[in-house]
């Protein structure tokens, strides 16, 4: 009786699609209890998937396509693919490691090549690592803001790691910042604020930071991701923010500008100072992602000019460089 209860409920979302689990008792006239007994065994066999989060969750048939068969990768490969790969399919599940690399070549359609692909992506990865991450284990794109401005008002730009990287994409921290700024999600938010708080206190530490400041949101969110950001970090030292005020009250996105003048113009024009940025002196400036980075060199430069801060840092979690695909989604 209980494989038929359970046969009756993998049919009818077959038949029904996305179904949440009163609609499942109601029509098929079983206990709520039992349902959640068989959908916890049908999502241990892979029989089905969930959508969504508690109170709004659906239950789907999941696809049982023949599955590729791939090729067995050296230890110490696959354990940097654990280590570094995530991806997103277009349904919006989140799979982590190799299989999720593995998950990126089918819908890529580069499974055939798989072993080359994983060689690939693990000697691109450690490459640009080698190229850009300095003693403080953080990728050092100081150069970039001084190539990219006439004047350069940060004296030093560091990344946790690039928002992406050629061929591959975006790189976990990238899709982790993609989840918690434009997915609303505080889960990742956190996630990232454990995995970056030590690189952040090195930087204090080592600069003799006195106030810290976060770069204000270009867009208004339910979840203030920087906000939240700031609340997990549990920093010891005074923080602060610059005041965002838009031109007849409509935001712009920053990083939907295409034009760097553009992006000069709107951080220019809508970022300001506050009386309490004025008591710093050595500062660190944090932003979620730098794509030109005109937001950090213009709230560098405010900052040195009208509250009279000598030294001014930039971080961000993510970040592009020259040659890297340029950030626009978020």
């Amino acid at each position: 009786m209980k494989t038929q209860t359970k046969q009756h409920i993998l049919q009818l979302l077959k038949e029904q699609g996305p179904t949440g689990p009163t609609a499942i008792s109601s029509l098929l006239n079983i206990s709520p209890q039992m349902v959640h007994k068989h959908l916890k065994t049908l999502m241990q066999s892979g029989d089905i998937r969930r959508q969504g989060t508690p109170p709004k969750v659906l239950y789907l048939a999941a696809d049982k396509k023949p599955l590729y068969e791939f090729p067995t990768l050296p230890s110490l490969e696959r354990d940097y693919i654990e280590q570094h790969y995530l991806t997103v399919t277009p349904g919006g599940e989140v799979i982590f490691g190799l299989e999720g690399l593995q998950q990126w070549a089918l819908r890529t359609q580069q499974h055939k090549h798989f072993k080359a692909l994983a060689d690939e992506y693990v000697s691109s990865h450690k490459r640009f690592d080698s190229l850009y991450r300095n003693d403080l284990g953080l990728i050092d794109a100081t150069f970039k803001i001084k190539d990219t401005f006439d004047v350069s008002y940060l004296d030093y730009l560091f990344y946790q790691e690039f928002y992406s990287i050629p061929k591959f994409g975006k790189t976990k921290t990238g899709q982790m910042v993609f989840l918690g700024k434009s997915g609303q999600n505080l889960k990742f938010i956190h996630m990232l604020a454990d995995m970056t708080r030590k690189a952040i206190l090195n930087i204090i530490e080592f600069y003799k930071i006195d106030g810290v400041i976060f770069a204000p949101h270009s867009i208004p969110r339910k979840i203030s991701f920087l906000n939240m950001y700031k609340q997990f970090l549990e920093l010891n030292i005074p923080c602060s923010t610059m005041s965002k005020i838009f031109v007849n009250s409509i935001p712009i996105a920053q990083k939907s500008l295409s034009k760097l003048a553009d992006r000069i113009e709107n951080a220019t024009n809508t970022i300001f100072t506050i009386k309490e940025n004025s008591s710093f002196r050595r500062v660190l400036v944090i932003d979620d992602a730098v794509g030109s980075g005109a937001t950090l060199n213009i709230i560098a430069s405010k900052l040195k000019n009208e509250s009279r801060v000598e030294f001014v840092c930039g971080f961000a979690i993510t970040g592009s460089l020259k040659g890297f695909e340029v950030i626009n989604e978020i």
